[in-house]
């Protein structure tokens, strides 16, 4: 079918807008008939307006089962095949797409257009919550902060913050999920801040990216909930995947020009990390959680983490101790001289900062007295 007979398709179906649908591209003849074969088996008609395509027009859930079984019908390697090729060969022009009744995604970004629409949803509706998990400080034994956990919710199922990231990403909308949970978070966390918490706010540094990204924008969101910029701290994830450093930088620098504070997540996690503890000199550094829980019996872990904290320290680098769920946890990041400890061994995040557990306080108390008659 060529594209003028598309354009007659739909005026003798009556098409007048542009219905909702998907465009199926591969030149790879096995997948083509798997499609088609697919297709025929859910009862849907198709269109072939270009070389190697099929365009269908359905609702979103039949498309999502639609792809679903066209993946799970390739073997793994045909799978990776049609990926490499939908990457790095040719695709329909836009002038080709503009007089067809259809967009063209690639199979990855068809899988997620598919199942992440909710996701759009509410990010226009500023439907995300938060969950908060205190830090603790290790000298005082008090909550001195809470670290915002986005949640999503997917037709009545949560959704966590790596999968909301990961379809945030697919999608091109990591910036616009930063700022709608910024938003959330101090929209929901604001009696914490007025109670002299700060706020940890998760960061994805591709963000830095998007020409809408500014400090102008952040300070706007500060005012208009009425939370002081000086008890934020944007915590940096995925530093390891930084593409442009001093970008990255200035904008940190930026930030903390209106008293803002910046956290460096996960270091450890990686050899990049850890140079990205001198080139960005945050105001914190969080421990990654994978290597401080159970690393009290792992000697490699503590000679790592000692080395890293005393590295911070030299640098006036406050510490962070994550993934603390035992009391051997606990035990172990003082003993390395973390500043700070957050996990579920204190406390699980919760809708509101939940009470510190009193085990956690008294072996904290045992510790510092211990340390103080030294």
């Amino acid at each position: 079918m060529s594209l003028s007979d598309t354009r007659v398709w739909r005026k003798e179906r009556g098409l007048r807008q542009k219905p909702e649908g998907i465009l199926f591209y591969s030149p790879n003849p096995i997948v083509l008939a798997k499609l088609k074969g697919v297709l025929h088996f859910h009862g849907l008609v198709y269109l072939e307006p270009l070389p190697n395509t099929f365009f269908v027009a359905a609702e979103t859930s039949v498309l999502g089962r639609v792809v679903e079984q066209l993946r799970d019908s390739l073997s793994a390697s045909q799978y990776e095949e049609v990926r490499r090729v939908l990457s790095e060969s040719r695709t329909p022009s836009a002038e080709e797409l503009a007089y067809a009744p259809m967009y063209f995604e690639k199979l990855d970004n068809v899988l997620a257009l598919v199942h992440s629409r909710w996701l759009v949803k509410q990010l226009a509706t500023d439907a995300l919550s938060i969950a908060f998990q205190p830090l603790v400080a290790v000298d005082t034994q008090t909550c001195v902060a809470c670290e915002c956990l986005v949640r999503g919710d997917q037709g009545g199922i949560p959704v966590g913050a790596e999968s909301l990231l990961s379809s945030a990403r697919i999608l091109g909308v990591s910036h616009e999920l930063d700022h709608s949970a910024w938003r959330s978070a101090l929209k929901q966390g604001q009696t914490l801040v007025q109670s002299g918490l700060d706020l940890f706010l998760n960061f994805t540094p591709s963000s830095v990216y998007d020409p809408q990204f500014n400090i102008q924008k952040t300070k706007h969101l500060c005012h208009e909930m009425g939370v002081d910029i000086s008890h934020l701290v944007f915590e940096v994830t995925e530093a390891e995947k930084v593409r442009d450093l001093d970008v990255l930088r200035a904008v940190m620098q930026e930030y903390r020009a209106e008293g803002a504070r910046i956290a460096l997540d996960d270091l450890g996690s990686g050899y990049s990390s850890i140079l990205h503890l001198a080139d960005l000199r945050p105001d914190y550094v969080k421990l990654d959680q994978r290597l401080v829980h159970g690393a009290w019996q792992d000697e490699l872990r503590l000679v790592l983490l000692k080395a890293i904290t005393k590295a911070a320290h030299e640098l006036n680098i406050r510490v962070v101790a994550e993934g603390v769920e035992t009391e051997d946890d606990l035990r172990f990041s003082v003993e390395i001289g973390a500043d700070f400890v957050q996990g579920y061994f204190l406390a699980r995040p919760a809708q509101s900062a939940p009470p510190i557990s009193t085990d956690a306080i008294r072996i904290l108390e045992q510790l510092c007295h211990q340390a103080a008659s030294r």
